[in-house]
């Protein structure tokens, strides 16, 4: 186990996506709950979270982003890919205009 999810105080639940490794071995993804709980998300939107190696051979979490429902979307079930920059980019399945998803950029 690298890293135990806890779904509680903006911590991400239920990971459903792979990871992408960046250059230098932290890793980054996505969970479909934990995050933000609100009307819209009762169990949680979502975050987009990096875990990054520690020198004593643990992995700390840091969330990049808490979904809201709002026009940042909710419940990315996909994974996410990164690009030169360091930017990270996924989607969500759900809110946005129309409820129909949204793509995403978040940099860090």
């Amino acid at each position: 186990m690298l890293y135990n999810f806890t779904g509680v105080n903006g911590d991400g639940a239920l990971p459903f996506a792979g990871v992408t490794f960046d250059e230098v071995g932290n890793l980054f993804g996505t969970t479909a709950y934990g995050g933000i709980y609100n009307g819209a998300c009762q169990i949680g939107c979502g975050t987009v979270y990096e875990l990054s190696p520690t020198s004593s051979g643990s992995w700390r979490e840091r969330v990049l982003h808490r979904f809201t429902a709002g026009a940042d979307g909710s419940l990315p079930y996909s994974s996410v890919t990164l690009d030169s920059a360091g930017n990270v980019f996924g989607t969500a399945s759900t809110s946005g205009a129309g409820n129909a998803g949204i793509a995403f950029e978040i940099k860090p």
